[in-house]
């Protein structure tokens, strides 16, 4: 009984369609939270606001070889009623479970010589596309960029589904299993910030993380060591390649979007890691 009440407290507060009474038409909510404080944005409140904008996304991972043009207001303005300490980080969380951390300094940037982030908001008179062949849409709320490639938005920073943002301590402090040495080489320094781009959304290290959507990549065996160094870059680059499952999450990362000497440092993160296993 506790499981399915703590269950049920989890979903209402991450939900983007609240929980409204039989027959009542619930209306998508995107949620902030910061501390105590809660704000709470509905779609038909947030498609009114006077920084709305039209935004095209030209190569947007979520629909690929497709031009996307969304109405959509900036993330900073969202946080704009809120402090935030300066080593706090924002977690934001989806309706299929997928959630990350993602640095103040990247999404709450408003300099247009870096990527900004907006939060696109799907009409209720016109859906936007599957994301797959069969499934949702990426609405209600979706977390998108206006010119990613100024900061290298990786297409995990692209969560579709969005239920709500929580501002969190530092990383540090919340996950401290997932970090290397303060002495560790360079090459695995930049690897690990490539993994919390780009894998942390989706996988646990050392069981520390926000997300259950991907296995633990350490414990209790760390996937450098049930994988050849071969088949962990084909599993990265192309999961597919490797093993046939239509119904896996995983992401590819073709070199475009993870350069080949980032692959290389990310598995010498992994391979550094699987020294460090905390159980």
């Amino acid at each position: 009984m506790y499981s399915l009440l703590l269950k049920i407290v989890v979903i209402f507060v991450f939900s983007a369609t609240p929980i409204m009474a039989v027959g009542e038409i619930a209306e998508p909510t995107l949620i902030l939270e910061n501390g105590d404080k809660k704000l709470s944005f509905s779609r038909s409140d947030l498609l009114k606001r006077s920084d709305l904008k039209k935004i095209e996304v030209k190569e947007d991972p979520s629909y690929p070889g497709r031009v996307m043009i969304y109405q959509a207001v900036p993330v900073a303005a969202l946080f704009a009623q809120t402090s935030i300490a300066p080593d706090a980080v924002i977690e934001f969380k989806c309706l299929d479970g997928f959630a990350a951390t993602i640095s103040q300094s990247r999404i709450l940037n408003t300099d247009p010589k870096r990527s900004v982030a907006y939060v696109a908001i799907e009409s209720a008179a016109e859906s936007w596309p599957p994301v797959k062949s069969e499934g949702p849409s990426a609405g209600p709320f979706y977390l998108i960029w206006l010119h990613p490639e100024l900061s290298s938005i990786a297409q995990e920073e692209w969560p579709f589904q969005l239920a709500g943002f929580a501002v969190k301590g530092s990383l540090q402090a919340m996950y401290p299993a997932i970090f290397p040495a303060q002495g560790a080489p360079s090459g695995v320094q930049r690897g690990f910030q490539s993994f919390t781009r780009n894998c942390f959304p989706c996988h646990t290290m050392n069981k520390s993380g926000p997300s259950d959507v991907g296995p633990d990549l350490n414990v209790p065996k760390s996937v450098t060591e049930y994988f050849t160094p071969g088949a962990l870059r084909t599993l990265i680059r192309s999961p597919q390649d490797l093993r046939y499952f239509p119904r896996s999450r995983m992401s590819a990362f073709p070199s475009s979007i993870l350069p080949d000497a980032e692959l290389e440092d990310l598995i010498a993160y992994l391979g550094y890691m699987s020294k460090r296993k905390r159980p």
